[in-house]
């Protein structure tokens, strides 16, 4: 009976590293996530300091465009005065062109301004281009962890189904029956040792008397409080003799 509580031990053990890898395996989504929503956060930061630079050159062509036609204006007006007759067309024709000029001068000081904030955004535009850059090179890295792992745990599971698969042929089948239906009750937890006189799977202690038949370890006992297998640890595994 006691080879039968260690095939147990062995096999529990077996099973709580295979959840314990499942747990590990179902996070790598998570984290795949967590690694794209950075380079999509560095690409919409890139996009919209672009977009404000684009915005930038596109007012800037619509102001030197405006800018240009009305010189082109004045220039004329200026033309017709030697032409003007008399003295009121003269002066309401040169009232528009001081009007024009100074409309001229503010767009001026427009085209000043918007120069020098495109300086300025094309700075931002390259600063975000390459935090995208170092965030996909990053990424990159980090996908690559990440894959490794993944094939890691692939690995290690392979390797615990076949621990687990020769475990399970040391275990007879109605107990091995009775392992997995505690199991599925017990959060994955079939079977505890008890240390002292304490359950480890709830810790709670257990009756005297049945500590002293778990020291035996000749029979399958359940735990009264949360009715897993349970079996003395020091029966089981007695610690080596002293060479002494």
């Amino acid at each position: 009976m006691r080879e039968k509580l260690k095939a147990l031990e062995e096999l529990q053990q077996i099973d709580l590293e295979m959840n314990a890898v499942r747990a590990e395996a179902e996070g790598l989504p998570a984290r795949r996530a967590e690694l794209e929503a950075k380079v999509s956060e560095a690409q919409r930061a890139y996009e919209a300091e672009k977009g404000r630079l684009e915005d930038n050159e596109r007012e800037r062509r619509q102001v030197e465009s405006l800018l240009a036609m009305e010189r082109d204006k004045v220039k004329k007006w200026e033309g017709r005065l030697g032409e003007i007759k008399t003295p009121r067309e003269y002066a309401a024709l040169s009232r528009e062109i001081d009007i024009a000029k100074k409309t001229n001068e503010t767009q001026s000081e427009q085209l000043k301004t918007l120069a020098a904030a495109a300086g300025t955004l094309r700075a931002a535009v390259d600063q975000r281009a390459e935090e995208l850059s170092e965030r996909e090179m990053a990424t990159q890295s980090d996908r690559q962890g990440l894959e490794q792992a993944e094939a890691e745990m692939t690995r290690r599971l392979g390797e615990l189904d076949a621990r687990r698969a020769e475990a399970v042929t040391r275990v007879d089948a109605s107990l091995l029956s009775r392992y997995e239906n505690i199991r599925r009750r017990r959060a994955g937890i079939a079977v505890s040792p008890v240390v002292g006189a304490t359950c480890t799977g709830c810790n709670r202690n257990i009756p005297p008397q049945l500590s002293i038949v778990l020291q035996r370890a000749d029979s399958v006992e359940t735990c009264p409080s949360c009715n897993r297998i349970i079996y003395s640890a020091a029966a089981v595994n007695p610690p080596a003799p002293d060479p002494a």
